[in-house]
């Protein structure tokens, strides 16, 4: 039996970090770029909100019914873009739907979580490593197909939220450590076999940085660097960061925006966006904590991995403690496509807090 519960179940804490993080990308987006990506920025806002609104009247479980018919028709876009797609800064990420540019591997993310948390809800029994070959197939397959874009970033993203459903399911710890020693023994052919050239001079730049001999090579991370350190404790001000206002940090509207933020906004008030979305992950993990339903619970799961290694892997990057991959900061960057998709897991999330779900767990489920 399912009961949508209605506003008082509606969280409103997750709602409040959420506007404040749109204001910030919408403040830092204008600063970084122009009045007319703010308000490209602003459009997409307000899609994402009737997209958030749409989706909050379905019931969560009623789409994760057709999950694997979503999970192919996705899968069929990700090869309609190696053979159509629109090419950008050497990246065929992109398919045109008329005037607007649609990015397939962000709706991956999305897909993924619920097929993967599908399966492993309707699976009678976890025992045995062959539990675990058919989620494998269903994240490394799209894997494949977005890092032949390229797209390294999106790609990786796929894996924590494989592992953080798999560990909740049940599955056992060892299975997962087998696939990850399995994974890493695989390095090697990566490197030589699918890794493009820049790529790998990111890497090298990365662990090495002394050694590169190239400036393009490390030019994104010591320009992200200089922000960072050139902010201080209180910032330049609002708009009057040098790095980004005389472009010399690369995208600073997309990928390199924490750098203009902390230029800008300095240390203190940094530190506060991270709290911001320390608080929105452990919101979203209390949800999933909290819901009695076991498919709620995995994809809330999901999506809450998802967010966090997004979070991490950007500012990472921008720090200088990863390599430069293309991830956007959620609800902070600017991105259609990337900002709606962030949308529609955050309904996703506001989905299960607002529904009450009677549904028994498998045997084993909980143990």
């Amino acid at each position: 039996m399912y009961s949508l519960v209605g506003l008082r179940n509606f969280d409103w804490l997750i709602f409040l970090v959420t506007c404040l993080l749109l204001t910030t990308g919408f403040l830092f987006v204008w600063s970084a770029s122009s009045e007319s990506f703010a308000f490209k920025q602003i459009i997409w806002i307000g899609v994402g909100v009737v997209v958030f609104s749409v989706l909050l009247i379905v019931d969560y479980y009623s789409i994760g019914k057709i999950s694997y018919i979503l999970y192919l028709i996705v899968l069929f876009c990700l090869c309609l873009v190696l053979l159509f797609g629109k090419t950008v800064y050497g990246a065929q990420r992109w398919l045109m739907v008329g005037p607007i540019s649609i990015q397939p591997s962000e709706m991956m993310k999305i897909v993924l979580v619920l097929v993967v948390s599908r399966y492993f809800v309707d699976k009678k029994s976890l025992e045995g490593f062959s539990g675990v070959f058919f989620p494998l197939a269903l994240t490394l397959l799209p894997m494949a197909l977005i890092m032949k874009q390229p797209d390294l970033g999106t790609s990786l993203i796929l894996l924590p939220v494989l592992f953080s459903i798999m560990f909740i399911a049940g599955v056992r710890t060892r299975y997962m450590i087998t696939i990850t020693v399995i994974a890493l023994s695989t390095i090697p052919l990566f490197w030589y076999f699918v890794l493009k050239g820049y790529q790998k001079a990111r890497i090298v730049s990365f662990l090495w940085p002394d050694t590169v001999n190239s400036w393009g090579a490390g030019y994104h991370r010591m320009q992200s660097l200089i922000a960072i350190g050139s902010g201080g404790s209180f910032g330049s001000g609002w708009g009057k960061g040098i790095q980004s206002q005389l472009n010399f940090l690369p995208q600073g509207h997309t990928d390199f925006i924490f750098s203009v933020i902390t230029e800008e906004w300095g240390f203190y008030r940094s530190c506060a966006l991270l709290c911001l979305y320390v608080l929105f992950l452990a919101c979203s993990i209390g949800i999933a904590v909290n819901t009695r339903d076991p498919y709620g619970r995995l994809i809330v799961t999901g999506f809450t991995a998802m967010f966090a290694a997004q979070i991490l892997i950007n500012i990472a990057m921008t720090i200088g403690l990863a390599p430069i991959t293309g991830l956007p900061l959620p609800f902070i960057s600017y991105g259609g496509s990337s900002l709606v998709t962030s949308f529609i897991a955050l309904s996703f999330i506001f989905n299960v807090r607002m529904r009450n779900k009677v549904a028994l767990a498998k045997d084993g489920f909980y143990e």
